[in-house]
């Protein structure tokens, strides 16, 4: 409660009543006088109730809010947008979340009505209907929504997402095992691509980068004649352009940051795309001449024709980094080369729970890494000379 907050006030010989209901504060005279009548009615009469009563509001209460969940909640995502804090794609991705699978538990709830038990509940059907990742994104969209209602609008008294229950509610957000193109899948993907998508998908396959660190990549980036790539920049979950640097390009476990010796074949393709590049300044652009901001279209527009046209199945544009990570660890790569390669922390339990995979290797790759292994063995087997 504020400063001043449900009091009774004398200036000169009148009384005003001064008071915060819903969030907001207000100043009223009570229209009485001071008096000795006036004085007993002062401690008899709770200055908060009655300042409810001079507004018109039959059902505030100091700790109570009248706002709905759903009000709230729209007005807290219609400023993040209006103040730049998040894109376009971003406030309809919340929006749609929103409509989905918050408003239906909490759309009418008054929000300082909603219990530790209703956030629980509710919580729980998300662990069961979505994926580990998507419920801790509505999780974490709703209690923004608490903190705006607690900190911005000053109607909640008690944030029910910062008591210990749940807060400590965990979430699986390991990846979901996705699938990886096949090494016979990537030979004919990159036989068969051409133009600006066959670069694009030289470097994903090759070396496994992010789809959000190739699409913002500039032709300042690559020293085509000492063949090294640096990785500078990268887009972010609201789809924005974020700058790193050797010192600044670590989150968590992904390190953005890192400069890549290119192969001597993805050297030449780059060199032969950079004579007919359709951009001076980045790599790949759409039809306007800017950089791709979304995986989308180039997933919709490009790689699913494609696939469908030579006869391979989709498995996401993240599969790529599955596939290369598969790849190099069969054909005898350090796993801490490829940690570094692909932006991962070397020792990271990750690549190898999550990226490397036997799927990717036909029967006939089988035999050829057993022939290698075979060799290996041999040699240690050869009498001394």
């Amino acid at each position: 409660m504020a400063k001043g907050d449900g009091v009774f006030k004398i200036r000169g010989d009148k009384i005003y009543v001064h008071g915060t209901i819903n969030g907001k504060f207000y100043r009223k005279s009570t229209g009485k006088k001071v008096s000795a009548a006036t004085k007993v009615w002062i401690k008899k009469t709770d200055p908060l109730k009655y300042l409810a009563e001079i507004l018109g509001i039959t059902n505030a209460n100091e700790n109570k809010s009248v706002y709905t969940f759903k009000e709230v909640a729209l007005e807290a995502i219609e400023m993040q947008f209006n103040a730049k804090k998040i894109t376009e794609k971003h406030y309809k991705d919340k929006l749609q979340s929103l409509e989905n699978h918050a408003f239906p538990y909490f759309g009418d709830f008054l929000i300082d009505s909603i219990t530790v038990k209703n956030v629980v509940d509710w919580i729980n059907h998300l662990k069961e209907n979505l994926s580990g990742s998507r419920a801790k994104f509505n999780k974490n969209l709703v209690a923004s929504i608490f903190r705006y209602a607690q900190h911005d609008l000053q109607v909640l008294h008690r944030n029910v997402f910062e008591t210990e229950t749940v807060r400590l509610i965990e979430f699986d957000t390991k990846n979901v095992e996705t699938e990886a193109y096949t090494a016979a899948e990537v030979r004919k993907i990159l036989n068969e691509s051409t133009g600006w998508l066959k670069v694009f998908l030289d470097l994903s396959f090759k070396y496994g980068f992010r789809p959000g660190e190739i699409m913002v990549l500039k032709w300042s980036d690559i020293d085509l004649e000492r063949g090294i790539l640096t990785l500078q920049r990268s887009l972010n979950k609201d789809c924005l352009i974020v700058e790193h640097n050797a010192k600044k390009g670590k989150t968590g476990n992904k390190k953005h940051f890192r400069r890549i010796s290119l192969f001597e074949s993805s050297k030449n393709l780059l060199k032969s795309f950079y004579e007919v590049r359709p951009n001076k300044e980045w790599l790949f652009v759409n039809k306007d001449g800017k950089p791709f901001m979304q995986s989308k279209s180039i997933i919709d527009y490009h790689l699913k024709p494609l696939l469908r046209e030579i006869g391979v199945e989709y498995k996401t544009l993240y599969a790529t980094r599955r596939s290369y990570a598969s790849i190099m660890n069969f054909a005898g790569e350090d796993l801490e080369k490829i940690q570094e390669v692909m932006g991962h922390e070397k020792g990271s339990s990750v690549t190898q729970d999550h990226y490397i995979t036997e799927d990717i290797l036909s029967a006939e790759d089988l035999k050829k890494q057993a022939a290698k292994t075979e060799q290996l063995f041999d040699t240690f087997l050869q009498p001394d000379k």
